[in-house]
C-alpha cells in the first residue's frame, strides 16, 4: 500500500492500521486515500459529519502520488466488463 500523498509504502493492511494510516478522505467531493499518519497528521481534519477531509488551505495544492481508491474501482470495473463481454459471446 501507498500513501497517496507522500508515496511511502507499506507493506500490509494491518501494519498501515497499527501506525495510524488513514484509509480514505475526502478534497471536496472526490475520494482519495490512503494516507499514512505522518501527512494525516499535517494535511487532514475532521468535518462537521466526523469524516476526514483535506484542509481548505491544501485543497488544489496538494499533488497525489496514485489514488488507491480510484484504482481500485477502475480495475474493478474493467474486470466486470470483461466479465460482461465473454458471457455475451458466449450467449451469441
Amino acid at each position: 500500500m501507498t500513501c497517496v500523498i507522500c508515496g511511502i509504502e507499506i507493506d500490509s493492511i494491518e501494519d498501515a492500521m497499527d501506525q495510524g494510516w488513514t484509509p480514505y478522505f475526502h478534497e471536496g467531493e472526490i475520494e482519495r486515500g490512503p494516507v499514512c499518519s505522518e501527512c494525516s497528521g499535517i494535511l487532514l481534519e475532521i468535518d462537521e459529519d466526523g469524516a476526514m477531509e483535506l484542509k481548505e488551505r491544501y485543497r488544489g495544492k496538494v499533488q497525489y502520488k496514485e489514488n488507491f481508491m480510484y484504482e481500485t474501482y477502475e480495475a474493478n470495473l474493467l474486470m466486470g466488463i470483461s466479465i460482461q463481454n465473454t458471457i455475451q459471446s458466449i450467449l451469441n
